[in-house]
């Protein structure tokens, strides 16, 4: 699983991401033991690698072709509603966020924010307890982490965006979506490179805090929205966050209903045949920082 594959630059001293030389050095690694070319390989009894892409970032262009290069195939897993609305999703504003500034500074100024304008439920403190462990292997600051928590996992879900947006105006960050996400024509030439394009759900929320008519919509909509783009059936999935915490008994449902084939997490261990065969919608993957 990869998200940001990019070497430093001015524009954006955010984060830590995978270098292009390594990402290529990676893929040649890879090669020597076997690289997918197709989907339908997944379902051989093979040890080829899969590699998966999160998010529809701009990097991903640069990944394809460098899969095509090597003959291979990889999925693109692709979140919706920078395309339909022209926004940087919340996740993201977070990435901005924790890569550029230290977690006591982003905490201070949330601190000041809920005191501010009077919030004093935020936090839901069950759903805190429920998702304490959530970033536990990662190597983020410890301030960093518990960010990415209230954001992604027990913060309010309504007040969410505006808290962010005035974080992004606080800290001085502006992004446009534009030089971001992958337009449309990006996509179909992804696509065109012989990759597969799978849906990300719409908004990137976290799918097992929603009830199942959100949930529904969240897969629905994203797998219609990018079924135009590219004209082809959408039938692969991947959990925002990934992880069991990710996803519930709606989520495997509604995969279902809507015909989907196959729906990945993250748990990091190879995937077996007989998980292929009994669970296709709870298909473990390795993130690439672990490499």
């Amino acid at each position: 699983m990869y998200h940001y594959i990019r070497d430093k630059s001015k524009t954006y001293p955010y984060y830590n991401s995978l270098q292009k030389k390594k990402f290529i050095a990676q893929v040649k690694k890879f090669s020597k033991t076997g690289l997918i070319c197709s989907l339908d390989e997944l379902f051989s009894q093979n040890n080829k690698y899969l590699l998966t892409f999160d998010d529809g970032l701009k990097d991903h262009i640069f990944a394809a072709e460098i899969l095509k290069k090597n003959n291979a195939t990889g999925i693109f897993f692709i979140p919706t509603l920078p395309l339909k609305k022209n926004i940087i999703l919340d996740v993201h504003k977070t990435h901005l966020l924790i890569g550029r500034f230290k977690g006591s500074e982003i905490l201070s100024e949330l601190e000041k924010y809920l005191i501010k304008y009077k919030i004093k439920s935020y936090i839901n403190s069950k759903e805190k307890h429920h998702y304490k462990t959530a970033y536990e292997n990662q190597k983020d600051e410890d301030l960093k982490k518990e960010f990415k928590r209230i954001m992604n996992y027990y913060g309010d879900l309504e007040l969410k965006k505006k808290i962010l947006d005035f974080l992004l105006k606080k800290f001085e960050i502006n992004i446009k979506p534009k030089d971001y996400y992958l337009n449309k024509r990006e996509i179909k030439h992804i696509e065109s490179l012989g990759m597969i394009i799978g849906s990300h759900a719409e908004s990137h929320t976290l799918l097992s805090r929603l009830n199942y008519k959100k949930q529904f919509a969240e897969l629905k909509n994203s797998k219609t929205f990018l079924e135009k783009i590219i004209n082809k059936n959408v039938d692969t999935f991947c959990y925002p966050y990934g992880g069991k915490f990710s996803y519930n008994h709606y989520t495997l449902k509604i995969l279902k209903k809507l015909k989907y084939k196959l729906a990945f997490s993250v748990n990091y261990k190879d995937i077996s045949f007989k998980e292929i065969i009994k669970k296709p919608f709870e298909l473990p993957r390795y993130d690439c920082n672990l490499f």
